[in-house]
């Protein structure tokens, strides 16, 4: 049996997360990783690949791109409708706020720029940084939390890591060379967009709830000061009972990838770094495709799906309903959701798509329809059950990897 876990590569945490984001998101995934799979050998023979290399080693270059070329559509159209209703309101009265959505605006900018000027102060004099870069990345973090909020809110996929590449990738068009100094540059970005993506989640769930927005800020301040110290302490202990994790897999072939731990995160880390001191301009060629990819893709959905005859076409019966289905799944899924094809392996997909597909049969079921729901629709039961499986599964692997130092300590 656990052979047999083995050889299908089962990872409940992946079949959780699909089953969040259901069939739609699921099945786009898994036609990415097809895509991405399918395309070995063009990439191969014009040399953006080497025979028997992973497809992912170049293709989360075009996925990166993807979103960033949706992101652009998505974020110029927020910026718009922002300056619209500022527009509007310019000479009303504003509107009184309630008590638990109050926030001191003017608090949070002094907020910000105290903690951007805290971090430039310290990488520089402490860890001896370029002061440049890592403005650089300060005026970065803008952007990035723009980028992939958007991204978690629609798919609830953070691509963090995909935003530390496109930093490394920028420094290293300005002129940077030092492997060390894009780390600590782009790790500046990684965490802040990390935490920003975060705490917009929570303020969403706070949202529904009516939660105090000062006290929630505050809980959340002492939320991310508890990680900075966990986060050394859950490194220093997996990495100490999984020597996997030591492996640059980048390095690795198709067929030598480890079965698990192929973290799509730390994959793209290294190779942008290793980026700087070898030069591959094909790799700067990938994402600018990737960009036109995702912003014709996204810009194509926008106009289908504003027009009034296909909202009506959708809603007249199951004909609609499975057009769009297909449109979203297949023909033209969301750059935020194929995108995920292109970062991990093609099981890692499969599973993805699995738990989608599972957790929209569940909720297709007949169901008493005069009942009202007493959740909204991403905390019914399927989601919830999904989190849950991620969360067994990340405490599964925490007390393995406390059993396995143990036992190295100890042996």
């Amino acid at each position: 049996k656990t052979a047999f876990l083995g050889a299908i590569d089962l990872s409940t945490s992946t079949f959780g997360a699909g089953m969040i984001v259901g069939a739609r998101i699921g099945i786009a995934a898994i036609v990415g990783g097809l895509v991405s799979w399918a395309m070995i050998p063009y990439f191969v023979a014009i040399g953006w690949l080497k025979a028997g290399e992973p497809f992912r080693k170049i293709t989360f270059l075009i996925a990166l791109g993807m979103i960033m070329g949706a992101a652009l559509i998505d974020v110029s159209l927020i910026l718009f409708r922002a300056y619209r209703r500022a527009r509007e309101r310019t000479g009303a009265k504003p509107v009184e706020q309630e008590d638990w959505k109050r926030i001191n605006m003017r608090m949070l900018v002094v907020w910000v720029v105290f903690w951007g000027i805290g971090i430039v102060v310290t990488g520089s004099q402490v860890l001896h940084q370029p002061v440049g870069y890592l403005v650089f990345a300060v005026l970065l973090v803008f952007v990035f939390a723009m980028v992939n909020g958007i991204s978690v809110g629609m798919v609830d996929q953070n691509p963090i890591s995909s935003a530390f590449v496109v930093t490394v990738i920028l420094m290293a068009a300005i002129g940077l060379k030092d492997p060390t100094i894009g780390l600590m540059a782009a790790t500046v970005l990684l965490v802040s967009t990390a935490e920003a993506c975060d705490m917009q989640q929570d303020r969403s769930t706070g949202w529904r709830l009516g939660t105090n927005r000062i006290i929630q800020f505050r809980f959340q301040v002492a939320g991310i000061v508890m990680g900075a110290i966990m986060a050394v302490v859950f490194a220093k202990l997996f990495m100490s009972a999984y020597p996997v994790l030591l492996l640059d897999q980048t390095t690795l072939p198709a067929d030598q990838q480890p079965d698990r731990w192929t973290s799509a995160m730390t994959y793209k880390f290294v190779g942008a770094l290793r980026s700087l001191t070898e030069d591959k301009p094909y790799q700067r060629t990938a994402i600018w495709v990737g960009v036109a990819i995702g912003f014709a893709t996204e810009l194509l959905r926008k106009i289908i799906k504003s027009r009034g005859a296909y909202q009506k076409f959708v809603k007249a019966g199951k004909v609609g309903f499975s057009t769009d289905f297909l449109l979203d799944a297949v023909v033209l899924p969301s750059p935020y959701a194929s995108s995920f094809g292109g970062f991990v392996n093609l099981l890692t997909s499969a599973w993805f798509a699995a738990g989608g597909v599972f957790a929209s049969f569940v909720n297709s079921l007949p169901r008493d329809k005069d009942k009202a729901p007493a959740l909204p629709e991403d905390m019914s039961t399927t989601s919830l059950v999904g989190g849950g499986l991620i969360a067994g599964d990340a405490l599964a692997a925490l007390g393995l990897g406390i059993a396995g130092l143990l036992a190295t300590l100890f042996s």
